[in-house]
């Protein structure tokens, strides 16, 4: 899978930019507010419906102009497509694919990335929610089905939650069995997939990481089900749990179990490091795991994914970026890297934006 083209239109402070990326490393330099973390969100943007940096879309849209367009072009098994996304301020996105109109739920898969942010610490340092949003992302980006199943899982719970509040309102007994059930059958599936992910990065996320750190550290990662000290994925057992927590559900008008509340954990050296890793380890964990995201979209889908890499000479040492390129150049992976300077010494094709 390969980017070809991309187009920005009226989007963040680009009137109308076209950028050709390389196959292998382009890197993005410019001063800071240039503009350089906007030519990769659009392509991010393409790829999943949503900005890493906002949940707002106008605020995709250029200042003073009510629309904003991103075009992205790109291959996958030699075949040509077309991504297309219209902004309206303050009436909604418009998607096509080849010229064809698609639901926001239709793009995931289809264009896939990765994405490595300063922010990404977060993954660590952060709430749950974002564990959790990390491994639902990729197992969607490659599992249509399993994409669905978290849509329709996480308006089951919503459901059952409306419920009990409607209860405490009117006073009448909640009937949230059809809510159950659907929790329960979605849950069984989610989890089980969640496992299988998780089995297959342990498989390789050691192996990254010794990459890019010299075989001195060891990571694996952990998954927490809440309710179990083992993961189950049968549905009775769901069943089960949800109907001795239903008191108690009822009386906070939330639902306690389930894979909305199941938590991933990362281990460096046997040790939490969330708790005894340094701020470096902690950056260098999470990009060895996007490393792991990459192989394991490639074993899943059998093309390698786009890399994206915002800032990332501030987030890692030479040792570890040089480390990172020849990983990247030995696989040909298709990389875009922004940077106020060239963060490698390798082959690329260097785009500095801001200039004419």
């Amino acid at each position: 899978m390969k980017c070809v083209k991309f187009r920005l239109i009226q989007i963040r402070n680009m009137e109308d930019t076209t950028i050709l990326p390389d196959e292998g490393l382009t890197i993005f330099t410019g001063e800071n507010g240039s503009g350089k973390t906007n030519l990769i969100e659009a392509v991010y943007y393409a790829s999943i419906g949503k900005s890493f940096r906002t949940g707002n879309d106008n605020e995709m849209i250029r200042l003073g102009d009510e629309e904003g367009t991103i075009l992205l072009d790109f291959t996958i098994r030699d075949v040509s497509h077309t991504i297309k996304v219209k902004l309206t301020r303050n009436q909604g996105k418009r998607i096509f694919f080849n010229d064809n109109p698609v639901r926001k739920k239709d793009l995931m898969g289809l264009f896939r990335t990765v994405i490595f942010t300063p922010d990404e610490l977060q993954l660590i340092k952060g709430a749950p929610v974002f564990r959790r949003r990390f491994l639902d992302m990729e197992i969607s980006q490659v599992s249509p089905r399993y994409y669905a199943e978290l849509l329709r899982y996480t308006r089951a719970v919503q459901q059952r939650n409306a419920a009990f509040r409607n209860a405490r309102m009117t006073g009448i007994i909640p009937d949230t069995d059809i809510w159950d059930e659907q929790i329960g059958k979605c849950a069984a599936y989610i989890v089980r997939k969640r496992l299988e992910t998780v089995k297959k990065m342990n498989g390789t996320v050691p192996d990254m990481e010794s990459a890019l750190t010299g075989n001195r550290e060891n990571l694996e990662i952990r998954y927490k089900q809440a309710g179990s000290d083992e993961p189950r994925f049968d549905e009775e057992w769901f069943l089960e749990r949800l109907a001795a927590y239903r008191e108690e559900d009822a009386k906070f008008c939330h639902t306690s179990v389930g894979p909305h509340r199941d938590e991933l954990t990362f281990f460096m050296n046997g040790m939490d490091i969330s708790i005894y890793g340094s701020q470096g380890q902690q950056r260098t964990a999470i990009l060895a795991m996007k490393l792991s995201e990459m192989e394991y979209i490639k074993e899943e889908t059998s093309e390698y994914p786009v890399l994206l890499l915002d800032d990332i000479g501030s987030e890692l040492d030479s040792k570890r970026r040089k480390a990172l390129m020849n990983f990247l150049e030995t696989r040909n992976i298709q990389t875009m890297v922004t940077g106020t300077d060239v963060p490698f010494d390798h082959k690329a094709k260097i785009i500095e934006v801001g200039k004419e």
